[in-house]
């Protein structure tokens, strides 16, 4: 008898199993979280660019109204996420880049909204009208790298795409909110999915979810019974299977070239919160402006996930779940593996902030490193098959020429080596010295 591609559980080689430390949250409802007092929005689109202002300081603002623009091809528009006024626009601070230009907004507490939230009918409209709706929207990757998601819809005329993937396996520990989302709007998942396939004019996309999210995989199966273009493709629990890569080659048995991206196999890849933005702008006409997070770890009193408006500084999310129980504590933006460390409660939640987490520093790992014992350990994990203790040795001993051959720039940064690594050397840190070097090196050989 022919077996069903899609019966058993897929992944992809290399990875790490990791504890999840899901349960806090995994059984909690989405919570709107209440309207802070102010938002800090940076003017920073994908790549650092800086956006060009359409307000100035005292404008009186809508929730939803149009803010920053640029007329780069890969960037996306800024939304106010509040009604209320400008007060400021200036150098604030930020979680990935310590400061950026930001415009501040003060609310009103009004929220008055500053479009027309009314239902469409996206059949009606044609592919290039449907990616113009998500351009103008200001939509981006919310997986975490933000990256403007109608150019992922612009596919060039020599690429063909037949497979739509949607990336629910949110594999990082702690992070509970697309697992929330797929039990709490399953129908809106699959609305926008049908949106998504219109756009790419194709008939296949497949839900990529891991094993240990059965609940929603069950919920998935049922709703996928009346959408036959859409298959439940169930993976084995492993980091970082939520990687793109990684995620094509355990869906579609399908490898990215090194340098290559998934359009050159085929393939669009989006997180499954992106596709529910996608529903609501498309559908809704709702630009982007806010976004559902995880809160978590053993340090703050009510973990929660919240829908949150964008650019609302920590402090108001700390406070919203209960305060901080520990006198020291790490917090996070994102999930433990490949999240940013912040040290300010003034950062502002970001389009691509999937999650806060905060821990006691005793969680923190703070083992000091050793010498490399050749076991080999982080060559097995590493899912895009690098070897990591040579790139070490090549950082320590500044042979940049040879990092090239290693392959370092398709290190995806995942942190398995390290990890998994006895010494406990910092290897995503020395791989992240070595790629800097090499930008460096190759503007200084281009002027």
């Amino acid at each position: 008898m022919k077996r069903d591609l899609f019966t058993f559980k897929k992944t992809f080689a290399g990875g790490i199993h990791l504890p999840d430390f899901k349960s806090s949250t995994s059984n909690l409802t989405i919570e709107d979280s209440s309207l802070p007092q102010k938002v800090i929005l940076p003017l920073l689109s994908y790549g650092a660019k800086l956006l060009n202002t359409q307000v100035v300081v005292g404008e009186e603002v809508k929730t939803g109204q149009l803010i920053a623009t640029s007329n780069e091809f890969i960037s996306a528009p800024i939304y106010a996420s509040i009604s209320g006024r400008i007060t400021e626009i200036t150098d604030l601070p930020h979680p990935d880049f310590g400061e950026a230009k930001s415009i501040v907004i003060e609310s009103d507490s009004k929220d008055e909204k500053g479009y027309n939230l009314k239902e469409r009918d996206y059949r009606s409209l044609s592919s290039d009208e449907i990616r113009k709706i998500i351009k103008d929207s200001g939509i981006v990757g919310l997986g975490g790298a933000s990256f403007p998601t109608y150019v992922k819809f612009t596919i060039p005329e020599d690429k063909h795409i037949d497979s739509f993937i949607i990336n629910l396996c949110e594999c990082e520990p702690y992070l509970t909110v697309d697992y929330r989302i797929a039990l709490e709007m399953p129908d809106e998942i699959f609305k926008g999915i049908e949106v998504v396939l219109k756009i790419l004019n194709i008939e296949d996309a497949y839900i990529a979810i891991e094993d240990n999210k059965q609940e929603a995989i069950d919920v998935l199966n049922e709703k996928a019974k009346a959408y036959p273009q859409v298959k439940v493709v169930v993976l084995r629990t492993k980091y970082p299977q939520g990687e793109e890569k990684q995620l094509i080659r355990a869906v579609l048995k399908r490898v990215v070239p090194k340098g290559k991206l998934p359009l050159d196999v085929g393939v669009v890849v989006d997180n499954v919160q992106t596709v529910l933005a996608i529903y609501e702008a498309v559908l809704f006409n709702k630009p982007l402006y806010e976004r559902i997070i995880t809160v978590t770890g053993e340090a703050i009193k009510e973990p929660k996930n919240l829908r949150v408006r964008i650019g609302t500084p920590l402090h108001h999310i700390i406070k919203e779940c209960g305060g901080i129980t520990s006198d020291e504590v790490e917090i996070i933006f994102g999930g433990p593996m490949m999240g940013t460390a912040v040290d300010n409660l003034e950062v502002p939640i970001l389009a691509g902030t999937s999650g806060v987490l905060v821990l006691p520093k005793r969680k923190i790992d703070l083992q000091t490193e050793s010498p490399c014992i050749r076991c080999g350990r982080c060559v097995e994990v590493c899912p895009m098959r690098l070897l990591p203790t040579e790139i070490n040795k090549a950082v320590e001993n500044k042979q940049w020429d040879f990092l090239d051959e290693l392959n370092i720039s398709e290190c995806i940064e995942c942190g398995s080596c390290a990890y998994i690594c006895p010494s406990k050397i910092p290897l995503v840190k020395r791989i992240k010295e070595g790629k800097e070097v090499l930008a460096k090196r190759k503007v200084k050989r281009n002027r």
